[in-house]
């Protein structure tokens, strides 16, 4: 919860609707809702086919938080590692490092216990803000000839409030969205969300183009999983410039930015305050892909995987195989040989080029299995073979030799087909 729980609880009293409205007209709603004192919440819809949303939410005319649909943790997590570093469990805020004091009641909490400043939490608060507001005004100008945005608002009663910690005037997060926005499209990258993900697609051209050190630090930050914005945190480096160096690469197809999801977190109680560590999760079951256009064998795979206990996520359209495959992260990809636009070589090629997939195991799947087929295969870094029709026992064999340390507790039907092919199942 970015925002206090009271307000997800309470009940409106009053509900109000202005349709259509432009961006110099929200600016006077945000302005009217600060003079009048507005407690509530102000729900900001772009009226377009993807209907994208935002929720404002204030107390006595002060914000106090914000949400949208991109991002909310991931958002919440780089600003608590900017303004609450000591809270934050690491830079990349993922797995099962992600923070421990993740929403907006624990932070208030720590506030009250003197644990932190209640001005890092207006910084956390006020940072979420300024980057909702920003991401509502690029959607909104992006738009500005097709439609405009409806206004909603949902009046709380104060009652249901103890106390509040923050409340930011309007002007103070709008005005620095509005100076970024401003910054970020005469930096020419008003196409570019800066939610998008850099990712590295020809490392090779990429060494070629830049110094060694450049090239070294690239390849180490770019990894697939960090946004533009996370990089810039994760540098301390204004986004606008960053994003701008990036963008030559992004030209010349030795990169790209791709979309990818929001971190998972869920609430902890801060009964007691504990020394800062890790949180401790049951690790969830290895991700499995398979690159296949045929549903029939695509849903064999599903069976056979699920039946050994692993997860499954199928690409039945190569050409997004990539993107995909950045937002799922899996442990192991199973990839067709052939499919239509393009074949298994090519794809297990432009998976080889991007660095987060280096180390992740890529097993062909065909019903050619020569050797001009195995050796070509490994010249583009594919990890194995395994031939059609696909089975358990083949897929099995396959599983256990690429992840041997990450197989789920098989059943004991598993266990005697794994040993039936020579696999010993630990």
């Amino acid at each position: 919860m970015i925002i206090p729980e009271a307000f997800s609880s309470a009940e409106s009293r009053t509900v109000a609707h202005k349709a259509f409205v432009r961006l110099h007209e929200l600016i006077i709603q945000l302005q009217s809702c600060s003079q009048e004192e507005f407690t509530g919440e102000l729900i900001v819809k772009l009226q377009t086919t993807q209907g994208r949303q935002w929720s404002l939410y204030f107390f006595e005319g002060g914000l106090i938080g914000g949400t949208s649909e991109v991002h909310s943790i991931r958002r919440w997590c780089r600003q608590l590692s900017q303004h609450c570093p000591h809270l934050a469990v690491n830079s990349k805020y993922q797995g099962a490092d992600r923070p421990q004091y993740w929403d907006y009641d624990s932070l208030a909490k720590l506030v009250e216990q003197g644990k932190i400043l209640q001005s890092q939490l207006a910084a956390v608060v006020g940072g979420n803000l300024t980057e909702i507001l920003f991401d509502l005004i690029q959607a909104e100008q992006q738009s500005r000839y097709l439609s405009g945005l409806q206004l909603t608002f949902r009046e709380i009663s104060q009652d249901v409030f103890d106390s509040v910690l923050v409340g930011i005037r309007p002007e103070r997060v709008f005005n620095p969205a509005m100076e970024v926005w401003d910054a970020w499209r005469q930096a020419g990258l008003e196409k570019y969300s800066p939610n998008l993900t850099p990712v590295i697609l020809d490392a090779e051209a990429l060494r070629q183009q830049t110094s060694p050190l450049a090239y070294q630090n690239l390849t180490a930050l770019v990894d697939g999983d960090r946004t533009l914005r996370d990089l810039a945190a994760k540098l301390k480096q204004n986004l606008v410039p960053l994003a701008q160096s990036l963008i030559p690469y992004i030209h010349t197809k030795v990169m790209s930015l791709v979309e990818v999801g929001d971190f998972t977190c869920e609430p902890k109680s801060l009964s007691a305050v504990p020394s800062v560590s890790p949180v401790q999760t049951k690790p969830a079951s290895p991700l499995v892909a398979y690159i296949e256009d045929s549903r029939f064998d695509s849903l064999q795979m599903g069976q056979i995987l699920a039946q050994t206990g692993y997860r499954f996520t199928n690409v039945q359209d190569p050409v997004q195989a990539l993107p995909v495959l950045l937002e799922q992260k899996p442990s192991l990809i199973f990839l067709d040989l052939l499919m239509p636009i393009t074949n298994g070589y090519e794809i297990c090629a432009q998976i080889r080029r991007v660095s987060a997939f280096k180390g992740i195991p890529v097993i062909i799947v065909t019903s050619s299995d020569g050797i001009v087929d195995r050796v070509r295969a490994k010249l583009v870094g594919a990890s194995g073979f395994i031939a059609k029709p696909i089975n358990t026992p083949k897929v099995m064999n396959a599983l256990q030799q690429h992840l041997p340390t990450q197989h789920p507790v098989w059943s004991e039907e598993m266990r005697t087909s794994s040993n039936h092919i020579g696999i010993v199942a630990t």
